[in-house]
């Protein structure tokens, strides 16, 4: 580099010409998401399973009388309320013994069976219904994790002039982070899926039950809120804990966090500033490669570098002394210092322990080749 270059260069490193004659664009674009879903509802059927379970196994039954007027020869049992219905229907009499014995041409018949049909087991029923709709809407509105994702694209393009020579940069940078957010129990280290699946499992498999079964081929209506407080609801445990996640979903809430933005624009913060600054570094940096000005520019270039960092640390904490400065200086070349030297000891070892492989190799084939000589 001749001289007067040599002048502009120190001419652009006091004066700013380099910055002064700068025209400059940084273009951002910012998707960011964020869906974080409230699991609770998993929470509260879990918890409700086991109660369900056993209703399903020991289901309230009622007796159901069913009457029928039949001819005697059918009639399986007489029961007091065939004799009281006899007396009532005098016309069944056939006729009466001389020793004062009835016999009738028709009796009623008492047939008496147990039923599911109770208000209580529809409750059940419906309940369950009513759960696997509910069910399955939050797991395909939730899937079976949050997540978030980040994305951003930079562009800086910039051009110059320094005395004669026109100087340009293009750089363009991007970044996507994407990641499932923790949706893990700590006690049981049961992930959202597995306990999706599991609480599937036992709702279907409740499908399958006598009480569902039974009720399902009846066509019973379902019950619809308000709940009837009978003494079974209000006083049995398991019908407590199905009542509680019947109001649970009547007024079931969404609480899930749903963040979405996007931004695309021209910067003009200090980002811009720092991008300006490191333009003007590669061009110093890249004033290296003219031999002639090597030593020179190397100089610059750690002087600038030192007189950045200098200037961030005082716009971060304007109040800071000379002497704290030298400590924060003197701290971070320790830990570089030991760092370089920790990596030094990795690559000095993985040398050692490739070399000591490269010599049981060779002693194992001269082993070999020395056996195969003697034999």
């Amino acid at each position: 580099m001749e001289k007067d270059q040599i002048e502009i260069l120190e001419e652009t490193t006091n004066s700013d010409i380099f910055t002064n004659n700068l025209n400059a664009i940084l273009s951002v674009k910012k998707d960011y998401e964020k869906k974080e879903y409230d699991y609770e509802w998993i929470d509260i059927i879990d918890e409700t399973l086991p109660y369900l379970d056993n209703i399903l196994r020991n289901p309230k039954r009622f007796i159901v009388n069913e009457e029928e007027v039949v001819q005697v020869e059918k009639s399986k049992k007489v029961t007091v309320e065939s004799i009281i219905h006899l007396t009532q229907h005098t016309n069944y009499i056939q006729k009466i013994e001389d020793n004062g014995d009835v016999k009738p041409s028709k009796i009623l018949n008492i047939n008496k069976e147990e039923s599911l049909d109770t208000y209580e087991n529809r409750f059940i029923f419906t309940l369950i219904n009513n759960t696997r709709t509910f069910f399955e809407q939050r797991k395909a509105v939730t899937g079976e994790y949050s997540y978030f994702k980040d994305k951003k694209e930079l562009k800086y393009e910039a051009n110059t002039l320094v005395g004669p020579e026109e100087v340009e940069i293009s750089l363009e940078i991007s970044s996507r982070k994407e990641a499932k957010l923790d949706t893990e129990e700590q006690s049981t280290h049961e992930s959202v899926a597995d306990r999706l699946k599991r609480i599937k499992i036992q709702l279907d498999g409740f499908m399958g039950t006598e009480l569902m079964q039974t009720l399902s081929k009846l066509h019973v209506p379902p019950v619809r809120s308000p709940i009837r407080k009978t003494n079974v609801i209000l006083k049995n445990p398991n019908f407590q804990k199905a009542e509680s996640l019947w109001n649970y979903i009547q007024m079931y809430e969404e609480k899930n966090v749903n963040e979405k933005e996007h931004k695309d624009y021209y910067d003009e913060s200090d980002l811009k500033k720092e991008y300006n600054q490191a333009f003007l570094m590669l061009y110093l940096a890249n004033l290296t490669l003219d031999h002639k000005t090597q030593e020179l520019t190397e100089q610059k270039l750690l002087s600038q570098m030192l007189n950045r960092v200098i200037e961030n640390i005082l716009d971060s904490n304007y109040e800071i002394t000379e002497k704290e400065v030298k400590e924060l200086f003197d701290k971070q070349l320790k830990l570089i210092k030991a760092a370089n030297e920790e990596k030094k000891k990795k690559i000095r070892k993985l040398l050692l322990e490739k070399l000591e492989n490269e010599q049981d190799n060779y002693m194992k084939d001269w082993k070999m080749l020395e056996e195969t000589r003697i034999c």
